[in-house]
């Protein structure tokens, strides 16, 4: 799997690869490249598209037989976590709560991948099954915590910063 990272988004990018890697799990990504694009308007934000074909535009990398294409904030933030959200006009799709951002991006990914195992199996394309794939690899990936880092803390806001200015003027 080939995973192509914009630079206008600012985070680490290994990081970001390694998350879209875990909602790959137990998906065959072979002949696969995901683009992680700055999302043009905030609606836009954690939605994603999966292409059976290459189109041909945006021109994908030799080999690449699926693209996958999530779009993303610049900067990636923890407000309004955690979030509940269900796929639109699907009643039957499960209510998935993600607790931040990383758990987000790995549901989003997850979702994406089981497109692909659709592509690749010639099965019908269902939005729901999508969901509840990506609902079930976000509570294995919440369960097995070894080798993930935890989110850093998060830095004070501009504007709020505190200054210890007794040592510098005697």
């Amino acid at each position: 799997m080939r995973i192509l990272v914009d630079g206008s988004i600012r985070h680490d990018h290994g990081a970001l690869r390694a998350l879209v890697g875990e909602g790959f799990a137990d998906v065959d990504s072979s002949g696969v490249e995901v683009r992680l694009e700055r999302a043009v308007r905030g609606a836009q934000s954690f939605c994603g598209r999966a292409y059976a074909e290459p189109p041909s535009r945006p021109r994908a990398g030799p080999g690449t037989r699926y693209l996958i294409r999530l779009f993303l904030p610049a900067t990636l933030r923890n407000r309004g976590y955690p979030k509940t959200y269900r796929y639109v006009r699907r009643k039957t799709a499960p209510w998935i709560t993600v607790e931040d951002w990383r758990e987000r991006l790995v549901a989003l990914a997850a979702h994406e991948a089981f497109h692909v195992h659709q592509f690749r199996g010639g099965l019908r394309r269902s939005e729901v099954q999508a969901e509840r794939w990506a609902a079930q690899v976000l509570g294995r990936w919440r369960a097995e915590p070894l080798g993930r880092e935890p989110p850093p803390e998060p830095l004070e806001p501009l504007g709020q910063l505190a200054f210890d200015l007794s040592s510098t003027i005697p």
